[in-house]
């Protein structure tokens, strides 16, 4: 009887062992990858910029007035004007970055793919938000910006999938701006 009540409690005390895990800290990262990882994440914040100005835009379009409008499409050419001086040092560092497996390779390759794909959108956004900028273009604005705004925030998505994919293949875990790392369970 007394090896029943020895094995009962045994079983009782290790279901608690069995729920805790061994909690890692991230690998640091060599130099290779904390310059990566920093060029990449000063390009999404300039990428930032282009998405606040697109939300003000599309936010109170119905009731700003022309200059006001005007304004906004100035706020997004130079937006759109930074971020594309931006794609060229992302794109010299994206295709700098030591990739040793076949997947990191292909990952890579996207990635410099999607900048390519990403600038074409950032020079269209430039050009178009250039013409609407003008003064007398209010109208215009009111008319078009929305339209877009969404495709260039359309491009922004699409690139910030194909980051996400190629910074977790390199090993880098980048968390949300403005979040901090969440303290071990207790």
């Amino acid at each position: 009887m007394s090896r029943w009540y020895l094995g009962l409690v045994a079983v009782l005390f290790s279901q608690d062992l069995a729920a805790q895990a061994v909690v890692r800290p991230e690998p640091k990262l060599d130099a290779g990858r904390v310059v990566l990882r920093d060029a990449l994440l000063q390009f999404r914040d300039s990428l930032n910029s282009i998405d606040a100005a697109a939300s003000r835009l599309q936010r109170d379009y119905r009731q700003s007035s022309v200059a006001s409008l005007t304004s906004r499409a100035r706020v997004m050419h130079q937006a759109c004007a930074g971020s594309v001086r931006s794609v060229p040092a992302a794109r010299k560092t994206v295709i700098g970055a030591e990739a040793s497996s076949a997947r990191q390779l292909q990952r890579r390759g996207e990635m410099v793919g999607a900048l390519d794909q990403l600038q074409k959108a950032l020079i269209r956004c430039e050009s178009e938000f250039a013409a609407m900028s003008r003064a007398g273009e209010g109208e215009k604005v009111r008319g078009y910006g929305n339209d877009r705004a969404r495709r260039v925030q359309a491009a922004l998505r699409g690139y910030e999938k194909v980051l996400a994919q190629f910074l977790s293949t390199m090993g880098i875990k980048v968390t949300p701006l403005g979040t901090q790392p969440r303290p071990l369970a207790g």
